[in-house]
């Protein structure tokens, strides 16, 4: 029996708020324990952070702030227990390079994206107003309700409603 628990342990799908499980469109995916009683762990937040890269400009990367880590795992908690089981985050859009940022019509020029402040999801089954409600509850920082995404970061609270 404890065989099997320490392999269901190896398996779970996170969803504590010390845990993620992020998705991409491209079907990659990373299930992370970032923080530990200590605080939050280096290592795996320089792996979630390359999995936040820009994917659209050479894969490069930057040291994504570890609250936003949080924020997204408040969310991602908050929103499976509703949901009775764990769900995914898909992130859209992570951290962004000037000039992947500025080919976007619709960025912000100083988009908190550009320093690793950011985070554009989807949860599956759930409209966006529904994710930026579960971040009400955990966040300090801005919330943008787009028709199918939330943007999510730890800069200064404010939050409105994009196309």
């Amino acid at each position: 029996m404890a065989l099997v628990r320490a392999a269901e342990s190896l398996t779970a799908v996170p969803t504590g708020r010390d845990r993620l499980w992020l998705k991409r469109p491209d079907g990659s995916e990373l299930r992370s324990r970032f923080r530990t009683e200590g605080g939050h762990d280096r290592t795996q937040i320089l792996l979630l952070s390359w999995f936040m890269r820009d994917i659209r400009d050479d894969g490069r990367a930057v040291w994504m702030e570890p609250a936003l880590f949080d924020l997204l795992a408040g969310v991602q908690a908050s929103m499976s227990a509703v949901h009775g089981g764990a769900l995914p985050l898909m992130v859209t859009s992570g951290y962004r390079t000037p000039g992947h940022n500025a080919a976007l019509e619709s960025a912000a020029r100083n988009s908190m994206h550009l320093y690793g402040y950011a985070a554009d999801i989807k949860v599956p089954g759930y409209p966006p107003r529904a994710v930026g409600l579960a971040a009400s509850f955990f966040s300090e920082g801005g919330i943008g309700l787009y028709d199918s995404f939330t943007h999510l970061d730890v800069w200064q609270r404010r939050t409105w409603i994009g196309r």
